[in-house]
């Protein structure tokens, strides 16, 4: 017994001494995290003149902040006013052969973790007097976009994380060809859609409620393809044009107010009626969806 006793306490020094060997050493790891420096607010603003070309593309490139976009002075094709406290995101506003570009400095460095509270607000504002074909990327933050009064033959906008209002508060003077929208996370929130009467409109939607407001003045009939993650969507429909809606996903709650069940579709009284139809069709993962009537006066 006593020479299996040392046996064991042989084998088990043994081992120990084996892992002591076997055992790397963890060395020290020094990790630097990249940092951006914030200093003093800057207060800038910027003026392009109006041009002769019939029309204009306007790139908006935004990467976080706040941005507000509103109608502005006939006498000038854009004037933009911008506040933010790091050096690197200074905007860069250029005019090229009918391209008006308005892009924020920085947006291509590598990912770093600012040293204090970082501003970055953009207040935009474009001729009422010249057809624009703009394009939005707007990353993160808080966003008023109003296009009253603006003359829009195409909108897309791109945008990512956060709070968004868009507005259409009176009839576009020009016709618009397309309005298309793709957010990630996000409450958005867009009304008077009718007032930009677009041709076709498509919607891309990942986390978070969405409301679109279809009421306006239609001057033609549109299609309407909107797909969605995760969330509440609510549309707003008008009484004088024809509305169909087509619903597929996985919708937990479907709820209609002014509409009718037809053919595995919704419709209002005024489809098959009105000479302006809207045709939606909209697929959907998980949540819920209200249709509801509005009066369009």
């Amino acid at each position: 017994m006593k020479h299996t006793m040392l046996i064991l306490a042989a084998l088990l020094l043994a081992g120990s001494s084996l892992a002591c060997c076997v055992m790397p050493e963890i060395p020290d790891i020094e990790i630097n995290v990249p940092t951006i420096e914030v200093g003093e607010m800057q207060n800038w603003r910027e003026e392009v003149p109006p041009v002769n070309t019939g029309s204009v593309e306007v790139d908006v490139i935004f990467a976080a902040g706040e941005l507000e976009i509103d109608v502005g002075d006939s006498e000038q094709l854009f004037s933009g006013n911008f506040r933010y406290n790091v050096e690197q995101w200074e905007p860069d506003v250029a005019y090229d052969d009918g391209v008006l570009t308005i892009e924020q400095g920085g947006i291509e460095q590598d990912w770093a973790i600012p040293t204090g509270n970082t501003h970055n607000e953009w207040e935009l504002e474009f001729s009422p007097n010249t057809p624009l074909e703009m394009n939005l990327k707007f990353g993160a933050g808080e966003g008023k976009l109003n296009f009253t009064g603006l003359q829009l033959t195409k909108l897309d906008m791109e945008m990512g994380a956060g709070d968004f209002d868009v507005r259409f508060d009176e009839p576009n003077e020009v016709e618009m060809s397309d309005f298309s929208l793709d957010t990630g996370a996000a409450r958005l929130d867009v009304s008077g859609i009718g007032h930009a009467s677009p041709g076709r409109v498509s919607m891309n939607g990942g986390v978070g409620d969405i409301a679109l407001d279809f009421t306006g003045q239609w001057n033609n009939s549109s299609d309407v393809n909107i797909t969605a993650g995760i969330g509440a969507i609510t549309l707003r429909l008008p009484d004088d044009v024809g509305v169909w809606v087509d619903v597929d996903g996985g919708l937990t709650d479907v709820e209609t107010d002014g509409l009718r069940e037809q053919d595995d579709a919704y419709v209002n009284d005024a489809f098959g009626e009105a000479e302006i139809e809207l045709r939606i069709h909209l697929t959907a993962g998980i949540g819920s969806l209200r249709l509801i009537q509005v009066s369009n006066d």
